[in-house]
């Protein structure tokens, strides 16, 4: 699959959720949640993601594999660790997960053997790092499929005793209820209940999303940018997963349950830059005529909105010649990368465009 056939950026929301595990509170309260009998032993403040030194050639087309490397305490000693997160969010379940992740594993413990034997004599014995493989799963229903690598094998069963013990761990948001995520004092599982009810009856979701807009308000004067971001994933989570004849009551809502004036203007800000845009139709009409030249004509139209769009979500108003180089672009996969690189930048002047 090459980018230009990769889910258009009417996946925001899913995209929004990923990145907001980069944030080390939030990546604690997820593992917390995953694994309470280890998750006070990691240091998530120095994570830190693998973006560009994971070891595996097209990794980076794996959208929701997130691989950490996390300090993790034992004793007055430090193991660093990898927690290897994959975000499942399709109803029909990847059956090949154990053994994606234990590719994952394997390779990352490749380039310890590999650096190990680089390494000057006398040198001490080889000990791999700790792997935490973890699927978070946010499918409607439990996970329903591969769980062991046991599960892939097939005859004869005799020669299942000799395949490796691997089971990544499961987190399934279908295992939680709306009332169970609202209730917790961690604000990004708050807003996990929205996306739990995201197929609900309009009258469920709405009280949900009401009740998780209410209670993030409560971190915007603490921690302003996390707020922003949990914002971010409820509100595209409402504008891109609800009927369009729900979107004004749920925009309504969450400005009434925002608590303020100055979060009012900001959550109408953030809803005009998240919402549906011409761009976007002209892609979904590209795509329902099904015509090459109509497609990639909205294809095009509708990344170079994404790209504008984020961009001055995160930098505010853009440059000009910003503005017509983004315009020029008719490289698909260009853009698709530069949007890509557009949530992880710190500075405007970064951009490979």
């Amino acid at each position: 699959m090459t980018l230009a056939d990769e889910t258009p950026l009417r996946d925001l929301a899913d995209r929004a959720l990923r990145d907001s595990l980069r944030h080390p509170e939030n990546l604690r309260s997820f593992l917390q949640q995953a694994v309470p009998n280890l998750a006070e032993g990691f240091d998530c403040t120095r994570a830190r993601l693998l973006e560009r030194e994971f070891p595996l050639d097209d990794w980076r087309r794996r959208e929701a594999d997130l691989p950490f490397e996390i300090p993790y305490r034992v004793g007055s000693e430090e193991v660093w660790t990898l927690v290897c997160v994959l975000l499942e969010h399709q109803s029909d379940t990847d059956p090949l997960m154990p053994l994606r992740l234990l590719y994952f594993a394997v390779v990352y413990w490749d380039k310890q053997w590999h650096d190990w034997e680089q390494s000057p004599r006398p040198r001490p014995a080889l000990h791999l790092r700790p792997v935490l493989p973890i699927v978070l799963y946010t499918g409607p229903r439990p996970w329903g499929s591969n769980r062991t690598l046991t599960d892939l094998l097939g005859e004869p069963v005799a020669f299942h005793a000799f395949a490796p013990v691997w089971q990544p761990l499961f987190w399934n948001l279908a295992d939680q209820t709306p009332e169970e995520l609202l209730q917790t004092s961690a604000e990004w599982l708050q807003t996990l209940a929205v996306i739990r009810v995201q197929n609900e009856e309009p009258e469920t979701f709405a009280a949900v999303f009401g009740a998780a807009v209410q209670r993030l308000a409560e971190l915007h004067g603490r921690d302003h940018v996390r707020w922003y971001d949990l914002m971010r994933i409820v509100l595209t989570y409402a504008l891109w997963r609800r009927p369009e004849q729900e979107r004004s009551a749920l925009l309504a809502a969450a400005q009434a349950n925002s608590g303020n004036v100055e979060r009012q203007r900001e959550i109408e800000t953030m809803s005009n830059k998240l919402g549906p845009t011409i761009a976007d139709l002209a892609w979904a009409k590209g795509e329902a005529k099904g015509e090459a030249k109509g497609l990639r004509e909205g294809q095009l139209l509708a990344r170079r909105e994404d790209l504008r769009a984020l961009l001055e979500d995160r930098f505010g108003p853009l440059p000009e010649e910003l503005l017509q180089r983004i315009a020029a672009t008719d490289d698909l996969e260009r853009l698709q990368l530069a949007v890509r690189q557009g949530w992880r930048l710190e500075k405007l002047e970064d951009l490979q465009l």
